[in-house]
């Protein structure tokens, strides 16, 4: 049978998994944040690792990305209640990142097997998908100054800022007034050439300092990533030509 790893903060839910998993004859690994499952999955071979998607520290998006970037390759179920990310969909975005099925909160255990059954019977090598970064990532490129107008939410929480510099990977936003609660959102920032509005469909807060919030974009349609990288072009041959 297969080696499973759950990723779940509700200590109630990996267990309820776990004995049904186990009474099914797999073999079972949990942690209970994405931090500990990811260093689980580099000390223990799995071969599905069904992960909640909203969790404290490391999320599920994280844990999807990190999972991809790897070497392994494991089947990845993803499942939630929905919280902050329903208003986004979620699972779309979920499958975009790499995750093989999804399942929502509440579900019958009997699902887990069904989806599980699933995903082992399609092999196929995993679609390419965006690596999840870090600072040394994010800094790969220089991020130019500007200062453009942004709005951003998550469809509950609206907020308004600046973006002070840009880069292919993020952005600094100045918004004193941000909402510590508000983690993944849509950003919308307004160009002063050409007059357009860069959407960005899924960012995410990576810091918050000083009335200061550093982004990292994970989604942008093909047109936007397009549109960002003539504002980023544009920019570096004004600031060269100024020189």
């Amino acid at each position: 049978m297969s080696r499973i790893l759950i990723i779940d903060d509700e200590m109630s839910i990996r267990s309820m998994l776990r004995r049904v998993l186990e009474e099914a004859g797999h073999t079972v690994f949990e942690a209970s944040g994405g931090r500990e499952g990811l260093n689980l999955s580099q000390k223990e071979r799995t071969d599905v690792v069904v992960t909640d998607l909203y969790m404290p520290g490391i999320d599920g998006i994280e844990v999807i990305r990190a999972l991809r970037k790897g070497s392994t390759h494991p089947k990845i179920i993803c499942m939630s209640g929905g919280g902050q990310l329903e208003v986004f969909d979620w699972g779309t975005a979920a499958l975009s990142l790499g995750a093989d099925s999804v399942l929502m909160k509440p579900f019958d255990p009997l699902k887990l097997l069904s989806v599980i059954q699933e995903v082992l019977a399609n092999m196929a090598k995993p679609a390419e998908v965006v690596p999840p970064s870090n600072p040394a990532e994010q800094r790969k490129h220089t991020r130019l100054p500007v200062y453009f107008p942004a709005s951003f939410g998550d469809g509950t929480i609206e907020q308004i800022g600046i973006v002070l510099d840009i880069s292919p990977e993020g952005c600094r936003i100045r918004c004193p007034e941000a909402d510590p609660a508000l983690q993944y959102f849509q950003m919308q920032i307004r160009l002063i050439e050409p007059q357009d509005v860069l959407r960005v469909d899924l960012a995410v807060k990576r810091w918050a300092r000083n009335g200061d919030l550093g982004i990292e974009f994970i989604q942008l349609k093909p047109t936007q990533q397009a549109l960002l990288r003539w504002v980023i072009w544009n920019h570096q041959a004004a600031l060269t030509k100024s020189a």
